[in-house]
């Protein structure tokens, strides 16, 4: 029973876990939309009003690293990342797979140093209080917003990574499919 009752919490906690990406990965798309509108609205106000959007540049920079940052955590924990896989067809599967858990590795020790570098510049954009030029938003909270992102990158891999099974190596939900597109599927 025990057991049992481990697999089911961890079942439960992987699908917490997928749907918190998915809605992740929607506040990422939402960024995006945003930048698009913005970027057309400058284009447009400047051209026909000569009266460019105020803070279009930082606008569209914030939305930049909110869709970087929230959309990373999904892109891997379902197994999307671009996968250059010349050398897995004349490789025993045993050897595919570990090359693969290394790489998975690797990845979550490249984000766990990305934050651990990040904490320090975001830490003195605090204490010294910078702020953007144009719209005076607080520098730290782009920090905070990238390092949250890159959080649930590392929650991510290390997700994947427990989640990996069969001798192919392959992750069980990558392939070519949308479907982690839609939040509500479960």
């Amino acid at each position: 029973l025990p057991e049992e009752l481990t697999m089911h919490s961890l079942s439960r906690l992987a699908a917490l876990l997928e749907r918190y990406f998915r809605w992740l990965s929607l506040a990422a798309g939402a960024a995006l939309i945003v930048m698009m509108l913005v970027t057309v609205a400058d284009v447009f106000m400047r051209y026909i009003f000569n009266a460019p959007v105020r803070g279009s540049y930082e606008l569209v920079e914030i939305c930049l690293l909110i869709s970087v940052f929230f959309a990373l955590p999904q892109v891997i924990s379902t197994g999307q990342e671009i996968v250059i896989d010349l050398i897995d067809g004349l490789m025993p599967p045993g050897a595919v797979s570990l090359i693969k858990t290394a790489a998975a590795l690797a990845t979550a020790a490249v984000l766990l140093f990305l934050v651990w570098s990040m904490l320090q510049p975001a830490t003195e954009a605090y204490s010294y209080g910078d702020v953007k030029l144009e719209l005076g938003f607080p520098v730290w909270i782009l920090w905070s917003l990238a390092l949250f992102g890159l959080a649930n990158s590392l929650i991510a891999s290390l997700f994947a990574l427990s989640t990996w099974h069969g001798s192919d190596g392959r992750h069980p939900q990558s392939g070519d499919h949308a479907e982690w597109l839609l939040p509500f599927s479960d």
